[in-house]
């Protein structure tokens, strides 16, 4: 039998248990890793997890140190640098340590998020197929293959692997992975409906009214999620706007003091000025909180399983025709000077403008792959609820699921009628409602609508489609319609804000830097080092506004893209 060789990973865990399981069993118990590694949802175990991250710790700060080390030797620099060089090796391991320790929270932190983003819709599903007597047992079963879901699909995966693997009853596997759950919202639901059930209570009842209530607290927590959204991009804004004003505005002046000090000579006075600083502000500082900022927004964000992947690979596709249009703009711009180390205000201005045809080149064709891949769907959550209820109505005649789709066919649901059309088509000439649902629903990108119609097709072909049950499905799809506008109403604000400060970011510290300048009497050929450091960290910072222009108001970075490349041809 073939041996298998370890790979890399498995020799550095193997390595180090082998030096640190003392260390890592003491640092699981000091900060609770088993807790935290079961909320995360993570097979690994503690010691393990905890011997790595002080591994790891220790290899980040050896090498850091060793790399200042033989810098130091070789191409000593000068002593600013090196203090810069030493703060940055004293930092990384402890940002390594503090990454590790915070990963399993990070994780259960996006658990959460994903489950309770979906349990309004778990819940009105659950509740409506129970209502046509299926047990909660083989919901779960069947939600554990269900597309539609991505965090409640992963939750049923894991009751799954307990019943099959491990032998627990469905009820312990369910207390199993609900007490070890972060969503206290997820765990309530959870633990009442086996209390219930083992109670001898009406778990149909309780499923109801719990759906009911989760449905309520969803919509004040929406406005609680909303507000804490524009708290990051009300911080990122103030921060990055005063920051930059008082960083640039604070080497103007010192260029000032030093031509005041050399006021004796006449004319215009040149004046050296160092960039360090606002370069690692402009080009590290504030774009690594940019996307802290969006990081946050994603952690709190509601949003769907929808993946928009078809214009994230045609954005990397771009990325070289970006650069080649880059070079081809600074050649017509007269900018190539740049590359012979001459810097003066033409170049700039060259490489500003090649640098906005780049962006404008690299984001406008993923920005139109996403628009044709949503375009079309506005008011249909709407229309999706309209559906249903005229379904439920038209079911209580009698007819059968199948033939009341038919009928409603001739019927206008806006943008949802082609959806119903094809659906009615391919019922007509003999597929099941599933078959005729999928093939209606091909290509459809708006996850609310997928999701309905799916909840539909199970009702009828697993929960038997009764009236009654069909009447319970439209009553939540409504009140889930009427919650998803809602959300999508308060998010399409938050746009705003991201643009007041990118004209901010692009105007402010450019005003005041010219007024000190012209006071001091310093030429502006001077500065030309430090207004190239400028112009184009606010090209880069408003691109990365813009993406978090269309996270925060549409919930994918996909929708930012027109957003980055109108704020950065506006900077």
């Amino acid at each position: 039998m073939k041996r298998r060789t370890p790979t890399v990973g498995e020799v550095f865990t193997a390595l180090s248990l082998s030096f640190f399981e003392s260390w890592g069993r003491a640092l699981a118990k000091t900060f609770e890793l088993n807790k935290a590694i079961d909320r995360a949802g993570l097979s690994i175990h503690p010691v393990k997890y905890a011997a790595s991250t002080i591994a790891l710790t220790l290899f980040t700060a050896l090498f850091t140190t060793l790399t200042i080390v033989l810098i130091y030797i070789f191409a000593p620099p000068p002593l600013p640098y090196m203090v810069i060089a030493i703060l940055i090796a004293i930092v990384l391991p402890i940002v390594v340590f503090s990454y590790r320790l915070s990963y399993p929270g990070i994780l259960a932190s996006m658990r959460r998020a994903e489950v309770e983003n979906e349990l309004p819709f778990f819940m009105a599903y659950i509740s409506t197929m129970v209502r046509g007597g299926y047990s909660f047992e083989k919901v779960i079963e069947r939600v554990a293959h269900l597309k539609i879901f991505r965090g409640i699909r992963r939750e049923a995966q894991r009751i799954m692997t307990r019943i099959r693997m491990f032998g627990d009853d469905p009820l312990t596997a369910l207390e199993y992975v609900a007490i070890r759950h972060p969503s206290t919202r997820f765990r309530d639901l959870m633990l009442g409906y086996t209390t219930t059930l083992r109670s001898g209570g009406d778990v149909v009842h309780y499923l109801e009214i719990r759906t009911r209530e989760l449905f309520e607290s969803r919509t004040n927590e929406i406005k609680a999620i909303m507000g804490r959204l524009a708290s990051y991009l009300e911080v990122y804004t103030i921060f990055g706007v005063i920051v930059s004003v008082t960083l640039f505005v604070f080497f103007a002046v010192s260029g000032a003091i030093t031509a005041a000090q050399a006021a004796r000579s006449p004319g215009e006075i040149a004046v050296a000025m160092d960039i360090t600083m606002p370069s690692l502000y402009n080009f590290l500082v504030l774009p690594l909180m940019g996307i802290a900022i969006a990081f946050a927004i994603h952690l709190n964000q509601p949003r769907t399983p929808v993946n928009y992947g078809r214009a994230y690979a045609t954005f990397i596709t771009f990325i070289p025709i970006s650069i080649a249009a880059f070079v081809v703009a600074l050649v017509a711009t007269g900018g190539m000077d740049l590359l012979l180390g001459v810097l003066n205000l033409g170049v700039v201005k060259s490489v500003m403008i090649s640098l906005a045809v780049a962006i404008l080149t690299l984001s406008l064709p993923p920005w139109l792959v996403y628009r044709a891949m949503v375009k079309g769907y506005r008011g249909i959550v709407r229309a999706t609820a309209d559906f249903l209820r005229d379904l439920s109505e038209v079911r209580k005649t009698g007819l059968a699921p199948e033939k009341c789709i038919v009928m409603l066919s001739a019927r206008d649901y806006r943008m949802l009628s082609p959806i119903v059309t094809r659906a009615a088509a391919a019922l007509s000439i003999g597929f099941s409602l599933e078959d005729a649902l999928r093939r209606a629903l091909r290509g459809v990108k708006e996850w609310f609508v997928v999701a309905s119609l799916r909840f539909l097709a199970d009702s009828v072909v697993v929960g038997g489609g009764s009236p009654e049950v069909v009447d319970v499905l439209a009553r939540f799809t409504q009140i889930l319609s009427e919650l998803e506008e809602e959300t999508r109403r308060r998010m399409r604000t938050q746009v705003i804000l991201p643009y007041f400060g990118a004209v901010m970011l692009a105007t402010m510290p450019i005003i005041i830097l010219y007024m000190l300048l012209t006071m001091a009497n310093i030429s502006l050929a001077t500065a030309t080092p430090l207004l190239f450091v400028m112009g184009i960290g606010n090209i880069v910072n408003s691109y990365i506004m813009g993406l978090i222009a269309g996270k925060s108001s549409q919930a994918t970075i996909a929708a930012g893209f027109l957003h980055a490349a109108i704020l950065s041809t506006l900077s």
